[in-house]
């Protein structure tokens, strides 16, 4: 696997961000909320990076560098505390995918999460025809729970969604 590494937002990062989320497969995948370039900044700002108090932010992210290049971006968001579980979101620039980065990048987030947390089981969403996402998380050990039908619009359009989950005893099991 690539040696990635998941560091924090910086400023220098934000315009790779913003160019692979105006790439054609994340607007194809994903449901993205139009936003300013201001509105933009104002969130990566507002996210953690420590995982020290997973109360302190509402979701954090890691932006993901391959030999000192940023090339996409790790996260973990909708977590519930009395459950236990939160959910996982990845994207990397097209020009990156296919070469394990994502797999790499997705694996040591879910170490980090799995071994400095209390969480049990980590989810994600993606869309049923991401073929490239949804073998990503089964490569890591990720399951199928469900499909959601219709469950986000993307474009305008109402898309499926494959509900992924896995268990921190599946994890250290892999690991």
């Amino acid at each position: 696997m690539p040696q990635v590494q998941l560091l924090p937002y910086q400023s220098s990062f934000l315009n790779a961000f913003i160019a692979w989320r105006n790439e054609r497969l994340s607007v194809q995948h994903n449901p993205l909320k139009s936003m300013s370039r201001d509105e933009i900044v104002a969130m990566l700002e507002s996210e953690g990076s420590s995982l020290m108090d997973l109360t302190k932010y509402a979701s954090y992210r890691w932006f993901i560098t391959l030999a000192s290049e940023v090339v996409g971006s790790v996260s973990l968001k909708n977590i519930s505390h009395s459950m236990g579980y939160a959910e996982i979101g990845y994207g990397i620039g097209e020009q990156y995918q296919g070469k394990g980065i994502a797999t790499a990048a997705v694996a040591r987030l879910v170490s980090r999460i799995f071994r400095e947390t209390s969480l049990r089981k980590l989810t994600a969403l993606v869309h049923d025809e991401n073929r490239g996402s949804r073998r990503v998380l089964e490569k890591l050990g990720f399951r199928p729970e469900g499909l959601l039908r219709e469950h986000y619009l993307i474009n305008g359009s109402p898309v499926d969604e494959v509900f992924y989950g896995l268990l921190k005893q599946e994890w250290s099991r892999l690991e």
